[in-house]
């Protein structure tokens, strides 16, 4: 009985947002299924074709405009990965931050890092924009760069 209030309450609270945000999260859900099942099931080679350009990096800095935007984008990228069903983590995450954002023509890097933790290697992604850090950015320090990707 009580999930059905919480998603009645929920439903309630989607209808009363507004259609520009409804469409974001509606995107944010899309994109973050389509970027799992992409990891999931297509070699690597060809999502990191998806990614950018590889060992290049976007400006250092942008307007207040963009990190407006890229905060905006932070919030119901990182709010829509809390609620899929399925896993939505650091490369899924990073990936459906880039997307929107090149929607808007606004540039960002994509940076891949693995660290070692006891006998097994651990590995994250993040977006920035920026000086912005879109997605990932506040364990950042804890991996070693490896790759980057600018679009």
């Amino acid at each position: 009985m009580q999930i059905l209030s919480v998603l009645t309450r929920k439903t309630k609270t989607f209808f009363k947002i507004s259609n520009e945000l409804k469409i974001e999260f509606l995107k944010a859900f899309f994109y973050t299924g389509f970027y799992r099942a992409f990891i999931l099931f297509v070699p690597f080679n060809k999502l990191r074709k998806r990614m950018g350009k590889h060992k290049e990096e976007s400006a250092a800095k942008e307007t207040r405009d963009v990190y407006k935007i890229a905060s905006h984008i932070s919030w119901v990228v990182t709010l829509i990965s809390s609620k899929t069903p399925w896993e939505s983590k650091c490369l899924v995450q990073a990936l459906t931050a880039q997307r929107m954002l090149k929607s808007k023509n606004i540039s960002t890097t994509i940076y891949l890092g693995v660290r070692k933790e006891g006998n097994e290697m651990k590995a994250h992604a993040w977006l920035r924009c920026g000086e912005y850090y879109v997605t990932g950015g506040a364990i950042r320090d804890q991996y070693t760069v490896v790759a980057k990707f600018a679009n």
